[in-house]
């Protein structure tokens, strides 16, 4: 009996285990590297600790019933970080990360049986190890594990399990809202659609107000929409050009207030009061693009990979925030593509790879370069915003392309219709 057992597993190949073992190894690195220099692991060291203990000692629950940065939902990661090992919160949160980061490789490659995928394997864990140590140490690894599960269950056909799973990581973080504006433009029953979206944002409403949730449960909507542009942020390359050129009247200061260094210069005010207006109408043009594609006959696997990049970029490239762990946002949308096999998508993959090496030199490496305008440090910066504005830019093109190509081909296939039938 057991030896039919055993002849009915078959032994998992010795890539699949090759591939587990770089990603543990780059992990360790990172966790070595970011423990031995600086303090990109600062987040979860002083403020993610912190909030997990004042919640213990005040008997509060932040984003229900009190004001806080994130939905509540991204509470779920700091608790069970504390939970793993009450002592040190650090060690908590890294075994927690490392655990899941070595599941969600795991999980793509189908548990070995689905080494067709491990192109995004790869790049995961190429992207990950370049962002550097924030890659790790910050709630974003969570939002994004939770998008490539969405993603693989998608190209899988299981829509609702996908959107439900894509909507929970957008209550952690709102980048993966750039997906469900996908699943919407290219569901074949909207209305299903809706209505899955309503139950599962209901369940979440609903079990935060049993947990005596109110108003702040939206705090978050509002914390930070009035503060200015961030100085890591891609619409700050305006003025982190005059920095690099020396025309006076802008530089870098620290906001103690948002806790956070921010651009000052000429129109800054402005530009950051419309910027969510902006966004939104990027975004507005994305969805009409999408439309566009999908009436067009586009492939639903390839619409959906770049309207999501491209929604992606929108929230990123027209935010006034742009830490560097934001890179993680890009990689999410980017692996989908890998996955579902995206024509004209390496232009994507390298200039991901590039921007998430940029933003490990620019943070912890060069930053403080950065704060202190040295040439180095804006350059970089600048850099790495510019690959995000060619990203974006290339990806309005080719799903702009997807909508003209496909139309342009059922006009043919039309026309050649009708000549056939007036011979």
């Amino acid at each position: 009996m057991i030896a039919k057992l055993l002849a009915r597993v078959s032994p998992l190949p010795k890539k699949f285990w090759f591939v587990l073992a770089i990603g543990l190894l780059a992990q360790l690195t990172l966790i070595w590297l970011g423990t031995a220099s600086g303090d990109p692991l600062g987040d979860v060291r002083y403020i993610y600790d912190a909030w997990v203990s004042n919640m213990l000692q005040g008997h509060s629950l932040l984003g229900i019933r009190d004001p806080w940065v994130y939905p509540y939902i991204a509470q779920v990661p700091l608790w069970i970080a504390h939970w793993i090992y009450p002592p040190d919160y650090m060690t908590g949160w890294l075994v927690l990360v490392v655990n899941l980061n070595m599941l969600l490789l795991a999980y793509v490659l189908g548990w070995g049986k689905r080494m067709d995928r491990a192109k995004a394997a790869w790049f995961f864990i190429a992207c990950v190890f370049l962002i550097g140590p924030v890659a790790i140490g910050r709630l974003e690894v969570f939002s994004l594990a939770l998008t490539v599960f969405a993603a693989v269950a998608f190209l899988e056909k299981r829509e609702s399990t996908s959107m439900q799973l894509f909507n929970a990581a957008t209550w952690i973080k709102v980048s993966p809202m750039a997906a469900l504006f996908s699943g919407f433009i290219v569901s074949e029953n909207r209305k299903r659609f809706i209505l899955h979206m309503l139950i599962g944002t209901a369940a979440i409403l609903g079990i935060g107000l049993l947990l005596g949730g109110n108003m702040n449960m939206f705090s978050f909507i509002t914390m930070q929409s009035g503060r200015g542009i961030q100085v890591e942020s891609t619409i700050a390359i305006f003025w982190l050009i005059q920095i690099l050129l020396g025309i006076p009247g802008s530089k870098i200061y620290y906001d103690n207030e948002i806790v956070t260094f921010q651009i000052t210069g000429f129109g800054v005010t402005e530009v950051a009061n419309i910027m969510t207006l902006v966004q939104f109408g990027a975004l507005a043009i994305t969805i009409f693009l999408g439309f566009r594609a999908m009436r067009a006959g586009a492939d639903r696997n390839t619409a959906f990979a770049w309207i999501f990049l491209t929604a992606t970029l929108d929230l990123l490239v027209f935010n006034k925030v742009g830490s560097p762990q934001y890179e993680l946002w890009v990689v999410g949308a980017a692996i989908f593509g890998i996955l579902a096999k995206t024509a004209n998508w390496k232009l994507v993959v390298w200039i991901t790879v590039i921007t998430s090496g940029l933003s490990w030199l620019i943070f912890p490496i060069f930053y403080g370069d950065l704060l202190a305008s040295n040439p180095l440090g804006v350059s970089l910066l600048v850099l790495r915003n510019l690959g995000m504005i060619v990203i974006l830019v290339y990806a309005n093109m080719q799903l702009t392309k997807l909508g003209a190509k496909r139309a342009l081909e059922k006009g043919e296939a039309e026309t050649a219709r009708r000549s056939f039938w007036q011979r």
